[in-house]
């Protein structure tokens, strides 16, 4: 049978526990601060998965200007490579999305000081399965 607190201790840990409470839901329900700038510089990628039904990887460097333009340079295991422009938008709670010249869409969950982020494809053109994600991380500004 555990020891039970003396009455003075469970009572003092009540507005304890409470005010501890009180706090979590508030940072929750705290927006993190992010936005198109909170993507600025240079970032490093790789990602791998399945492309169009068969194994895949990549890796590459993406530019972001922080206003929502991406320049992409990148190397594919197939054969592919080359530079194109893409779009994002970054919400206020540090999820962003990424839209490719060739239909793909990306999801990304970003840290709110902008340093790195891991993501997922969500669309991609083709009959064929794709599933892939990744991380970047910033090498600089």
């Amino acid at each position: 049978m555990p020891a039970r607190l003396p009455h003075h201790l469970r009572i003092a840990r009540l507005p304890l526990i409470a005010l501890l409470l009180a706090g979590a839901s508030a940072a929750s329900a705290t927006p993190l601060p992010c936005s198109n700038a909170t993507l600025k510089g240079t970032y490093l990628y790789n990602e791998s998965g399945v492309l169009n039904g068969k194994p895949y990887a990549e890796s590459g460097r993406e530019v972001y200007d922080g206003q929502g333009g991406i320049v992409l340079s990148y190397r594919g295991s197939d054969g592919s490579g080359g530079v194109e422009k893409a779009t994002y938008r970054v919400s206020a709670d540090c999820i962003g999305t990424a839209t490719y010249p060739d239909g793909q869409k990306a999801t990304s969950f970003i840290s709110p000081d902008g340093s790195r982020f891991v993501y997922t494809i969500t669309a991609a053109p083709g009959s064929q399965p794709t599933a892939l994600s990744g991380s970047e991380v910033r090498v600089a500004p």
